[in-house]
């Protein structure tokens, strides 16, 4: 696994994966609704920094430097492949790729993939290797469908567990005019630990957008 050290030239202020507005939209909940604004404003910033989390990567719009160290060198294809921390590559970014830092290479001496952010040195490297670009989605607007959908279903999940969570393992036994409650654990444990579908279809759709470190 190569080394890799980066630095943010210009950070995002915006995570969330999705609005509140739109949060709104797909719940049926009147824009005039205005009583759980802060609980579901939570639940947006919550799950979209548990999404990115569990990608291993940050989605938002940065700017910055990464340096490499330590780079596979693949002789058969006289090439070395780098996989940035922050995709999809901003076209529209003057990318300055440095090997070893402090001498620019020229854009002919390497390919650029936007999608992936993965960048080819078609000739051999010297370390380290600098490069910067930025990358990533300005949030929330341009967060993936997938990613929106995928927060969606865990603020959907996460609110029936708290609802679970309150009502778990009350039972009560009547008779004639007496009733008696009680905590059933079984029970509560059953509705606690009960279908997680809405956690298997959000994980099915970010496994598509895992960074994997290489």
């Amino acid at each position: 696994m190569a080394d890799r050290v980066y630095s943010i030239i210009t950070p995002a202020t915006e995570f969330d994966l999705l609005t509140l507005e739109e949060l709104k939209l797909i719940f049926g909940i009147a824009t005039t609704d205005t009583s759980q604004d802060e609980l579901y404003t939570q639940y947006i910033t919550t799950y979209s920094d548990m999404i990115a989390t569990y990608c291993n990567r940050v989605f938002a719009y940065e700017e910055l430097l990464e340096v490499w160290r330590c780079v596979d060198y693949d002789q058969t294809n006289s090439m070395t492949r780098l996989f940035m921390s922050h995709y999809p590559l901003d076209p529209a970014y003057n990318i300055i790729v440095e090997s070893p830092v402090g001498s620019p290479l020229d854009p002919t001496d390497y390919v650029v993939e936007l999608k992936s952010g993965k960048i080819e040195l078609l000739q051999s490297s010297q370390e380290p290797i600098g490069v910067t670009y930025a990358g990533g989605y300005n949030l929330p607007a341009e967060a993936p469908p997938a990613l929106k959908q995928a927060c969606l279903f865990m603020i959907r999940y996460g609110q029936a567990m708290m609802q679970r969570l309150g009502l778990s393992g009350i039972r009560g036994v009547s008779h004639k005019d007496s009733r008696v409650m009680y905590f059933d654990a079984l029970a509560a444990k059953a509705q606690i630990f009960g279908p997680t579908s809405g956690v298997d279809a959000a994980s099915n759709l970010l496994t598509h957008y895992v960074r994997l470190e290489v």
